[in-house]
């Protein structure tokens, strides 16, 4: 059996005794996927599998920044599209990069920052993921703070505010975070306002 294999079968012990071995912990999946063997493990998590397999990799040293063979995602940014949290930290931990972005212009941060999940947003920027916290990309081509203000996510943009990002910073419609705040009506006035008074740099009362 291979490795991929193996992960698929969640036989932990047999997993551990090729681990032990002289196992090619850089090989790819042979089919289209052609995911690592940290991909694998993601996926079996996904359906159901032990996340004692990716500890057992991890611990065995499999490489943790490697690409697919298509180039798309790394281990890291794979669990985060599937919501494998347990499984990011564990590869946080582990020293993978933060500051990654896949093949569809995701970055974790502005992935996480989309979701309005604000625990793993700040541990990603305590990982290192500050050095492209202004960066751009994705489906909506926003900044993190601009997802963030779209979103009306007041304690949200005071994290990345306290993170270093630039309020002046263009996304690729070359517009500020401030631009992106939906319009104002009565559900979300007040908010707005907060939200506002952050990202222009006054406080509440002169900005109305």
């Amino acid at each position: 059996m291979d490795i991929f294999a193996v992960i698929e079968s969640q036989d932990l012990d047999l997993l551990a005794k090729m681990l032990s071995s002289n196992v090619d912990l850089n090989c790819l999946r042979p089919d289209s996927l052609a995911w690592t063997p940290l991909h694998e493990a993601i996926q079996q998590i996904e359906d159901g599998g032990s996340i004692d397999t990716l500890v057992l990799l991890l611990r065995y040293g499999t490489p943790v920044n490697t690409w697919d063979g298509n180039h798309d995602s790394t281990p890291l940014l794979i669990a985060l599209f599937r919501g494998q949290l347990e499984a990011a930290r564990l590869l946080l931990a582990a020293g993978a990069e933060p500051n990654v972005v896949g093949s569809e212009g995701d970055s974790p941060l502005r992935w996480c920052v989309e979701r309005g999940d604000r625990d793993t947003t700040a541990l990603l920027l305590r990982c290192g993921a500050a050095q492209t916290i202004d960066g751009f990309g994705g489906p909506a081509g926003m900044t993190a703070l601009g997802q963030a203000a779209h979103r009306l996510d007041l304690k949200m943009v005071e994290i990345l505010l306290r993170a270093g990002a630039d309020r002046e910073a263009l996304d690729t419609d070359r517009f500020t975070a401030v631009r992106r705040m939906p319009p104002a009506d009565e559900s979300n006035n007040d908010i707005r306002l907060a939200i506002e008074a952050l990202l222009i740099g006054c406080d509440r009362q002169s900005c109305e």
